[in-house]
Formats: C-alpha cells, sequence, structure tokens
C-alpha cells in the first residue's frame, strides 16, 4: 500500500483549471472592467482637477502681478497728485505773499501821502498863523515905539494868546 500523500489528478486538475478560467473571464467581464472604468472616470477627474487647479493657480499669479502693477500705478499716480497739490500750495502761498506784501507797499504809500499832505496843509496853517501874528505885531509896533521890555511883553502876550486862535 503504497500510496503517495500527495497525488495529481489530471482530469480534476484540468476542470479546476477551466473553472478558474470561467470565474476570471466572468470577474473580468463583469468585476474588472467596471472597476478599471470607475478608476479611470477617477483618474481623469484627478488629472481635470490638477490641470483646473494650476490654471487657475496661473491666473491668480497673473492678476496678482496685475494688482500689484496697478497697486504700484496707483501709487505712483497719488505720489504725483501730492506733488502737484504742494506746489499748487507753494505758489498760492507764494501769491499770497506778493499780494500782502503789494498790499503793505500801497499802503504805506497811502499813508506816506496823507502825512505829506497833513505836513503841508499844517506848513499852510503855520504860515497863516505867522503872518496873521506879524501883521498883529506890525500894527502894534507902529502904535508905539517898541522898547526891549514891550517887546519880551508882545512875545508873553503871544505866547499865552497863540493856543486860543482857531
Amino acid at each position: 500500500m503504497d500510496s503517495p500523500i500527495i497525488s495529481v489528478n489530471l482530469w480534476q486538475t484540468l476542470i479546476s483549471l477551466a473553472n478558474l478560467y470561467i470565474i476570471f473571464r466572468i470577474m473580468r467581464k463583469f468585476l474588472f472592467k467596471p472597476v478599471q472604468k470607475v478608476m479611470d472616470t477617477r483618474q481623469e477627474q484627478v488629472d481635470r482637477i490638477y490641470s483646473e487647479a494650476n490654471e487657475t493657480r496661473a491666473s491668480a499669479n497673473e492678476m496678482k502681478q496685475e494688482y500689484e502693477q496697478r497697486l504700484a500705478s496707483a501709487r505712483y499716480e497719488a505720489d504725483g497728485m501730492i506733488r502737484a497739490a504742494t506746489q499748487t500750495a507753494q505758489r498760492r502761498g507764494d501769491e499770497i505773499v506778493e499780494e500782502a506784501k503789494a498790499q503793505a507797499a500801497h499802503t504805506r504809500e497811502k499813508a506816506q501821502a496823507e502825512i505829506e499832505q497833513q505836513k503841508r496843509q499844517m506848513l499852510k496853517d503855520v504860515r497863516s498863523e505867522l503872518s496873521d501874528l506879524a501883521v498883529s505885531i506890525a500894527s502894534k509896533v507902529v502904535e508905539k515905539e517898541i522898547t526891549p521890555a514891550d517887546y519880551e511883553g508882545f512875545v508873553d502876550d503871544f505866547v499865552e494868546n497863540a493856543g486860543d486862535r482857531p
């Protein structure tokens, strides 16, 4: 009785191999192909998502560069506006100072002219009073002969009455 522990039955092996082949074909048709389609669809979705993400990133970088460029341009324009406003304010300030100087010079000239006119009027009034005084003195001198005491009396009388004349 010597029977081998392991025996190989050719027909049974062939049937097992045929069963395995049939199961493989069924699984391949109904399981592997649909799973492979799902995997391919998922891979396409992942590739599309990566592609869209790369496009979005590129677009975002372009928009960022455009934003930075516009920001730099806006800063430059703002600086230009500030410089222009500063220059305008400086010019206006200079104009105001010049106008004030011109107005002060005009006022000074007007005051000088008024002072000169008042001075002339005062001299005219003084001359008139002196001529009146000379006539008054001459009429008193004609009335009598003047002695040094009389002369001092005339002067004292003149000084006392000088403020009374209009």
